[in-house]
């Protein structure tokens, strides 16, 4: 397995996480602040240079603040990218695993979402790191297959 080194934040690689966004999804940004998004960085042990990234934000739908207190942490991951140069190399997987497990520290679920224009994506999550795609009846998205990982289940 491919070395390399994951952490929580952006640090300098800003623009580079950007950019690699970017070329995965043209449409694609970095998250604003408002769902309280955590940003896992990987780096390849060989060359310094950004490898991955991933974004995990406050799904829960409400305020950050109401009457009740703090809203509730609901983990969705919304971006898991690898460059496409260093793929097949078991990066997705080592990100993936660390990302979902640091993810659901205090919750039941973390939740995934994918375009349904990616079958290969939906794959990798079902089969290599054992997510549930929901019931026909929770996809409430034309447009995304939406999943879950239990720290419980896998």
């Amino acid at each position: 397995m491919t070395p390399v080194r994951i952490s929580v934040g952006l640090g300098e690689h800003e623009d580079t996480a950007r950019a690699l966004l970017q070329r995965e999804w043209p449409l694609a940004d970095l998250p604003s602040p408002v769902n309280e998004p955590r940003i896992w960085t990987m780096i390849h042990a060989g060359s310094n240079g950004l490898a991955g990234l991933a974004v995990v934000a406050n799904g829960f739908r409400a305020p950050a603040v109401s009457a009740d207190g703090p809203r509730p942490y609901r983990p969705l991951l919304e971006y898991l990218v690898v460059d496409q140069e260093l793929r097949g190399e078991g990066l997705g997987r080592q990100l993936a695993r660390r990302v979902l497990e640091d993810a659901s520290k205090g919750v039941h679920y973390v939740h995934i979402e994918v375009e349904r224009t990616r079958l290969d994506a939906v794959r990798f999550w079902t089969r290599h790191m054992h997510c549930t795609l929901l019931p026909d009846d929770e996809q409430t998205d034309a447009k995304i297959y939406h999943l879950r990982w239990s720290p419980a289940e896998s």
